[in-house]
């Protein structure tokens, strides 16, 4: 399972634009994504993915396990693509291809995305790192 963690600095600061970018350029060759996050950041997100990108339509629900692009406080036991955007979820056990860990500019959350970074290598993933500036 590949693993990547999209480290946030410079003019990236909000991690839901962040999850938003990777999601319209993973739809629709992807087209079993789950996205991660506490209510706040999942609702930020469902409002960001109807606004953008422009002329685009991301099919996608909050607690909706029909919709291609599911937004769920919760991993799943499978997807294709799982995106996390909280740094205090505990560590899926499910099955997916890939998974995108979002690190956001603040240090608490950096820290325990740096032991999320052990665990997954723990259980034999393939880690990235990408710094986005």
């Amino acid at each position: 399972m590949r693993i990547d963690f999209y480290e946030m600095s410079g003019r990236f600061t909000d991690p839901v634009e962040v999850a938003g970018v990777l999601v319209g350029k993973a739809f629709p060759a992807t087209a079993d994504i789950a996205v991660v996050g506490g209510r706040r950041q999942l609702e930020a997100l469902d409002a960001r993915l109807w606004e953008k990108p422009d002329k685009r339509f991301l099919p996608h629900g909050i607690d909706d396990a029909t919709a291609p692009i599911r937004l769920v406080d919760t991993a799943p036991e499978t997807a294709e693509l799982l995106i996390n955007l909280d740094a205090e979820a505990e560590l899926p056990a499910g099955s997916y291809q890939r998974v995108l860990e979002i690190v956001p500019p603040d240090e608490q959350a950096r820290k325990r995305l740096r032991r999320r970074w052990l665990d997954w290598k723990s259980r034999g993933a393939d880690l990235h790192h990408h710094l986005l500036k």
